[in-house]
């Protein structure tokens, strides 16, 4: 897994490399990736990079420097930053600009960078290290602080790996686990591991032993309201866009569009029209699906190579093995809607690509749409917080509902998990002043993408680079800062894709089952159609995914070995006679407990690995 790493204490400790080194192993997981590492001689600090050689390929240690930067990710603003410092650096790549910027403006230096990054800073003269996410938190760095030390890491799995001292499992995290379906804030599994918040600076001073955290982006400002006249918001829209995407197919790489049936790949695939010859489509699905169908039609229309990748039923010969590697890649924070992630890596490593184009974030564009913090009427209407969190909290629980945590969980587990996602999810949005039906969409920007999409996609950066023309900061302003109805339904997305490439709105959207751009009769009508045909698995209409199947013939079999297993019922987390009733409900169909016995599964995979 591509990422930073490192340690720093407040006395000297000689086992300090070593430890750095056992992260350092474990992020590149027996690949041979390209590894740089700077080691403080009284051993006081160390600090390390794996990376796949496409983004920063040059080292970044700057030898003999009291002041080490490195950065994992991408700046998108390199030239104006040159013009910031009175005397640019004529060698020494990105980091020795890192490292110039700092000298002038201190910590402040990383108000003052754009792109999707994380970085670690070591001053020695001043004895501190500095660790800053990007303004969305679009790569993962996970810190503990226990006394004389702090270790970082964009693992949690490869954090641990160098602990001295046992881990324990974060009751609160589970808590949100079972009710949302992800881990809100910045808790992980591990109960003293966090995950840095977006838009954060952490500065440990080794001298005092101290943590400060300072928030430096806040979310909340992007909702900001623009001055356009509303004319002139989609044309805004329109050019900021395409200027993200022209962005995402900066530098000489090889790129690729995963191309589905629905809009948000469409947009994309609009604003590139044609105008770049190292651009691959693909699709993945099950033979059949409407994605296959759709996903050629649209690259017909815009003329890329473009290849279907087959989601067959040979996953299943190994369902356990994989998953446990989807745990391992994602921390056990990654509850899959499909289970097809692993297969689909296998497709996409052994693809033409080194940099995908992803559609996430699209549905901030279309917000009634964006599950599971999508807006509707109800919110709309709502004027407070008091009046959002328990409607929401009761409408977002797809996981365990109707399920009473004192049954599923220990006395003593209960005890801890009792409150514990309302008390999330209050948290989440605390100090966002915002009203209820944009706080839909900054749930869904601050917790969902960073703690659900994020260590989705980092299934993937272990083997490609990802880039997402959606999330671009200067995007989020110009669509964020429009009135909320305008970024209800799908307007936006046709707006995007009518400016660049009309053509693409012709082919049918596969979750209505009418043309891109077909009016609301006519998308009323044909969703019904679709929906049928669907359900009945007609060629051409099919779901992507056989989730159903698939979860009916290995995913019960695999929770009940795992789960029922002494070593697992001896952790004394579940109740025997409340597991088997929800394995037997969800097998005979009384009930669906898929997604719950899921979790728990994951849980339990995590817990094997690193407890």
């Amino acid at each position: 897994m591509p990422g930073l790493a490192g340690t720093a204490t407040t006395f000297p400790d000689r086992a300090l490399a070593a430890d750095v080194s056992t992260i350092v192993n474990a992020l590149r997981r027996a690949a041979i990736l390209p590894e740089e590492h700077a080691t403080d001689a009284a051993g006081r600090w160390a600090i390390a990079r794996v990376h796949l050689g496409h983004f920063q390929p040059a080292p970044q240690v700057q030898p003999g420097s009291d002041v080490q930067v490195l950065l994992h990710g991408e700046l998108l603003n390199e030239d104006e930053l040159r013009r910031l410092v009175d005397d640019p650096p004529r060698s020494g790549g990105l980091s020795a600009l890192l490292v110039s910027l700092y000298r002038r403006f201190g910590p402040a230096f990383v108000q003052r960078l754009r792109g999707a990054f994380c970085l670690c800073l070591i001053d020695e003269a001043k004895q501190t290290v500095l660790l800053a996410s990007d303004a969305v938190g679009s790569y993962p760095l996970y810190w503990n602080h226990r006394s004389g030390r702090l270790t970082f890491a964009s693992s949690v799995n490869a954090l641990l790996g160098a602990r001295h001292g046992r881990a324990a499992l974060d009751l609160r995290a589970v808590a949100d686990y079972i009710h949302f379906g992800f881990v809100l804030g910045d808790k992980t599994l591990a109960a003293d591991v966090r995950l840095l918040a977006p838009g954060t600076i952490l500065t440990y001073r080794l001298r005092d032993d101290s943590i400060a955290l300072e928030t430096y982006r806040r979310l909340s400002d992007l909702f900001a309201p623009t001055d356009n006249a509303p004319g002139e918001r989609f044309d805004r829209l329109v050019e900021s866009f395409n200027r993200a995407v022209t962005r995402s197919l900066a530098g000489d790489h090889r790129f690729g569009l995963a191309l589905s049936g629905g809009l948000d790949s469409r947009a994309i695939l609009s604003a590139v029209n044609g105008s770049h010859d190292r651009l691959s489509t693909y699709t993945l699905g099950q033979i059949g699906c409407a994605d296959q169908v759709i996903g050629q039609r649209l690259a017909d229309v815009a003329g890329t190579d473009h290849r279907f990748f087959e989601l067959d039923p040979s996953y299943l010969n190994d369902f356990l093995p994989n998953l446990s590697r989807m745990v391992s890649l994602t921390d056990g924070l990654y509850l899959s809607h499909g289970l097809t992630e692993m297969l689909a890596l296998k497709f996409v490593a052994g693809g033409p690509s080194t940099v995908l184009l992803r559609g996430h974030g699209g549905e901030l564009a279309k917000a009634s749409l964006a599950w599971p913090f999508h807006t509707d009427e109800r919110v709309a209407a709502m004027q407070s917080a008091a009046q959002f969190v328990p409607y929401l909290l009761e409408r977002v629980n797809y996981v365990s509902p109707g399920i009473d945590v004192r049954s599923l969980c220990s006395d003593d587990c209960a005890a801890h998990m009792k409150d514990g996602a309302r008390l999330s999810l209050e948290a989440a949005i605390h100090g966002a002043d915002l009203p209820p039906v944009q706080l839909c969409s900054y749930l869904y920007l601050r917790e969902h993408h960073r703690r659900f999409t994020i260590p989705s996609l980092e299934l993937f950066r272990s083997t490609v680079e990802i880039r997402l023309p959606f999330l671009d900061e200067d995007f989020l302003r110009a669509l964020l800062g429009m009135p909320a109805p305008l970024r209800d339904g799908t307007a936006i997305h046709r707006a995007l894709t009518r400016a660049n490439n009309p053509s693409l709105l012709r082919v049918r959207n596969a979750n209505t089952g009418a043309a891109g751009d077909a009016g609301p009769i006519a998308e009323k009508i044909l969703d019904k159609f679709n929906t049928l045909f669907r359900r009945l698995n007609v060629p051409g209409y099919r779901h992507y995914h056989n989730f159903s199947d698939w979860m009916g013939r290995v995913l019960l079999s695999s929770v009940e070995s795992v789960l029922l297993d002494p070593k697992s019922l001896r952790r004394g987390l579940w109740r025997e006679q409340t597991l088997r009733r929800l394995i037997g409900e969800t097998r005979t169909g009384a009930a669906d407990h898929a997604y719950l016995l899921q979790v728990l599964l994951l849980l339990e995979l995590w817990q094997d690995e690193n407890l």
